[in-house]
């Protein structure tokens, strides 16, 4: 993989060696790194490595939305930016490239004073507040009629994630960026540049490493030496038919806010408190359950499991998830009731990790160790950040100056600066979903 290439002058032979840049990992966020790494110089070599076929892990469970509304000034300058660049991909190669709807966010509540990421109503540009309940209706006939307060988000809607995947693998290999196949069993420093080894054997040379593992970036770091301050939690959606026709295809994707305690019988309220293993199905959940359109179906998902967990390449199933999604969505969609007791089918259940900071804020930029560089906690937002994300890490990558300002806030090394924690301790809401 270490090679050089010759730039031949009429009498004079003389040799380039191009840096060797090895990405590690071949989901969305390291298929975009790549991607602006090969737009912005031909003077390097990108190699994308992944034991899997890119896109195929945690991006293939993505729920594939985007919103530009975050509780901090850093996200959504974060979020902000990575739209534009979606936008621009779009103007570059077409609207047929992928799919990118704006289709809106409606955040939901039963609660008129309940406010959004328990941050107040600033930002008239960016969302709508309706607390009308006749409008509510007359809008969204298909939600309780108790509901008092929708708040939409407009610069929000829908991506497909494998369509802006695959543009941008394509496109970065056109212009060298080169697929390597292989689990990364070792990273050592051999000098000034690594050694990686996968599990066939085979070595490759690098001059810089790029950790894009997504739930597994400390793995990669533990062979480095160091640790990143994440954790995993392990989040669940599922897909079923609408027979019924309860969803319109236009609804926006909508979240309700509200926690609640789930409406079960008294048979099955004394069954749950009866068997320890069920136990948790009595506990109040927390709001985020959120519902959309999806191929003439419906997709559901509610992250409200927070336990930390070590990722694997296989998901355990869980009991009761769609029962339990189904009953709490019909809370605000009360025609889901329907399908409680009997869930269309076929039913398409998946998990994927969320990997995050205590804060949320994502980790982009350099290490502790010199030339390595890391990319990851993009815990439900990856699919939405993944262009501004990549086009960051680049950046750092290429050593270029006159980074965006939120650059600071997502720096691995940001918790040694004072303003910076201070600033984290400050937030109220993470804008976890």
């Amino acid at each position: 993989m270490d090679h050089g290439a010759a730039c031949m002058v009429p009498g004079l032979t003389t040799h380039i060696m191009k840096t060797t840049v090895a990405i590690c990992g071949a989901g969305i966020a390291g298929v975009a790194t790549a991607y602006y790494l090969v737009q912005h110089t031909r003077d390097t070599e990108v190699l994308l490595i992944d034991k899997n076929q890119p896109l195929s892990f945690t991006t293939s469970k993505s729920g594939e939305n985007y919103r530009d509304y975050w509780p901090e000034e850093c996200m959504r300058q974060f979020i902000s930016h990575s739209i534009a660049l979606m936008k621009e991909l779009r103007e570059a190669y077409g609207d047929q490239s992928f799919q990118m709807v704006e289709s809106g966010y409606n955040f939901i509540s039963h609660i008129k004073q309940k406010s959004l990421f328990g941050s107040p109503f600033d930002n008239p540009d960016s969302i709508v507040e309706v607390i009308d309940s006749q409008c509510i209706q007359k809008e969204f006939p298909y939600l309780d009629k108790e509901v008092k307060k929708v708040v939409r988000i407009k610069n929000a809607g829908k991506i497909d994630v494998y369509a802006l995947g695959s543009l941008l693998l394509r496109e970065a290999k056109k212009l060298g960026m080169v697929e390597v196949t292989g689990e990364i069993v070792s990273i050592e420093k051999k000098g000034s540049r690594f050694q990686l080894t996968l599990e066939s054997q085979r070595i490759i040379g690098a001059d810089k490493v790029v950790i894009a593992t997504g739930p597994f970036i400390n793995g990669i770091a533990k062979m480095l030496g160091f640790r990143f301050p994440v954790h995993n939690t392990l989040q669940r959606k599922f897909t079923i038919p609408d027979p019924l026709k309860i969803i319109p295809e236009t609804m926006p994707f909508t979240i309700y806010a509200d926690p609640q305690y789930l409406d079960w019988s008294a048979a099955e309220s004394d069954f749950f408190r009866s068997e320890k293993k069920y136990g948790w199905l009595l506990q109040e959940f927390p709001g985020g359950l959120h519902v959309k359109p999806d191929s003439g179906g419906i997709k559901l998902g509610w992250a409200f499991q927070t336990g930390h967990v070590q990722p694997q390449w296989e998901s355990p199933p869980m009991e009761f998830f769609p029962q339990v999604v189904l009953k709490g969505a019909s809370r605000f969609i009360p025609a889901l009731e329907e399908y409680e007791n009997d869930i269309p089918s076929p039913l398409v259940e998946y998990a994927g990790y969320y990997t995050r900071t205590r804060e949320n804020w994502p980790l982009i930029g350099p290490t502790p160790i010199n030339n390595v560089y890391v990319i990851g906690a993009l815990a439900g937002f990856g699919t939405m950040a993944a262009c501004a994300a990549g086009k960051l890490c680049a950046a750092y990558a290429l050593n270029e100056s006159g980074l965006p300002p939120y650059a600071p806030f997502f720096h691995p090394l940001r918790y040694q600066h004072t303003e910076i924690v201070n600033a984290m301790e400050k937030v109220i809401s993470d804008g976890q979903l």
